[in-house]
């Protein structure tokens, strides 16, 4: 489990974090809030898909995205996702 299942913070804790990601104005937290580095410049997100039914097919294939840039990046996250029919096994690869 992540940091809000796991129990090092308090469930104060975890709904100022929650409120402080999700919400404008953000609430005064009592940590620096500020990034610790320089990511500085334009925001983007790559989606697979536009949106989601209720279910979308494998047909064995690899799913992926692949670009190309022309100039220095940082990627601060991704998302994996899986069955809505409950908890289930997968075995990715992922390359960055």
């Amino acid at each position: 489990p992540g940091p809000a299942q796991s129990g090092i913070l308090s469930d104060r804790e975890v709904v100022n974090l929650f409120l402080h990601f999700t919400v404008n104005p953000k609430p005064k937290v009592d940590y620096i809030d500020r990034p610790r580095c320089c990511l500085r410049g334009k925001e983007c997100s790559i989606n697979r898909f536009q949106q989601v039914e209720s279910r979308w097919g494998y047909s064995g294939t690899s799913d992926r995205i692949r670009f190309t840039v022309n100039r220095r990046i940082s990627i601060v996250g991704f998302g994996l996702y899986g069955s809505i029919h409950g908890p289930t096994d997968y075995q990715v690869n992922i390359q960055v």
